[in-house]
């Protein structure tokens, strides 16, 4: 092959691969949103459902999608398509996926227990921002139905704020007579609840029990209780991560033991993505009077654009000062 050949074929894989990358970016990010929605309105579940994963991923920029995933998310008996469809929602746009929360809320008391469990499915596939839920949640945390209580569980532990209302439901399960319950509260510990004494006492109990699954789930709870992650570690997550929720999440779990994150936090709160700015705020919260240099920032914050936001904000102030003028431990 001469040079002159290959300087040829050289110059047709570039172009090649130029096309490739313009196709690529063409089918990425803000440009895929009017494919993902298109493919939203089709037929075919497993294309509708992979669609709204894909505007999760999106996050703000799929604003015109918000639509049309209400009204998938707010359809019952959607095959899980309504399930796919609440939990891409929060990181697009928070006052849509509460009003979703406030459509399934009445749900939970429905006579059919198919749709108190679709209810409490959608409540958790919205995750922190249905926190206005739990009270509700935790009212069905005793249905007659086997599965209603799994699916309460496992809302609970995904809604995870506010932490300490989270851990009564979670404890209750524990102690739950069917193991499928059990299992659902314990893998809660295992994957990221943080452990109370109570619970650590329950969980090396239920080391022990009947249902081999439960025991061994439980064994890594109490190891993982035992060796919890360290502050310092959720701060490298939120520095090297693109997605911050976890995180963030977990510590507004450790509450005031995560008191060396506030500045980190603090910064959060001006953050681009109102999801980020909400958990912030709930961390700060649950931090407490610990917090009390983010109050500045805080107070600049309750003029957010977003309400979901400046509600967090408001609570952050309140658990904050509110607590440190009473004179209140934080618990």
């Amino acid at each position: 092959m001469s040079i002159r050949q290959i300087w040829f074929n050289l110059g047709g894989l570039l172009v090649l691969m130029a096309v490739l990358a313009l196709v690529y970016w063409q089918h990425t990010g803000e440009r895929a949103v009017p494919e993902l929605i298109e493919a939203l309105q089709g037929r075919d579940l497993q294309t509708q459902m992979l669609a709204a994963q894909g505007l999760r991923q999106i996050g703000q920029p799929a604003q015109a999608a918000i639509p049309r995933l209400y009204e998938l998310a707010t359809v019952p008996g959607g095959h899980s398509l309504h399930i796919e469809a609440a939990a891409a929602l929060p990181p697009i746009d928070l006052s849509a996926a509460r009003k979703v929360m406030i459509a399934w809320l009445p749900k939970l008391q429905d006579p059919d227990p198919q749709v108190r469990r679709d209810a409490a499915g959608v409540l958790g596939a919205l995750g922190p921002v249905a926190k206005p839920a739990v009270h509700s949640l935790l009212g069905i945390s005793n249905d007659p139905n086997t599965i209603v209580r799994d699916r309460v569980v496992r809302a609970l532990a995904a809604i995870a704020l506010p932490p300490d209302l989270v851990m009564r439901g979670l404890l209750q399960a524990l102690q739950d007579p069917e193991w499928t319950v059990r299992y659902a509260a314990v893998t809660a510990f295992s994957f990221g609840a943080v452990s109370s004494a109570e619970s650590l006492a329950l969980l090396r109990t239920l080391t022990q029990d009947n249902n081999q699954m439960v025991a061994r789930l439980a064994q890594s709870a109490v190891a993982a209780a035992e060796h919890p992650i360290p502050v310092s570690v959720h701060l490298f997550s939120l520095d090297q991560g693109e997605d911050r929720t976890h995180p963030l999440v977990q510590l507004a779990k450790l509450g005031r033991s995560a008191a060396e994150a506030v500045p980190k936090l603090t910064s959060l709160l001006t953050s681009r993505r109102p999801l980020e700015r909400y958990l912030a705020a709930s961390a700060l919260k649950c931090i407490g009077p610990a917090a009390s240099e983010a109050v500045p920032m805080l107070q600049r914050s309750l003029q957010d654009p977003d309400p979901i936001v400046r509600e967090a904000v408001a609570e952050a102030l309140q658990g904050i000062e509110g607590r440190a003028k009473s004179g209140l431990r934080w618990p």
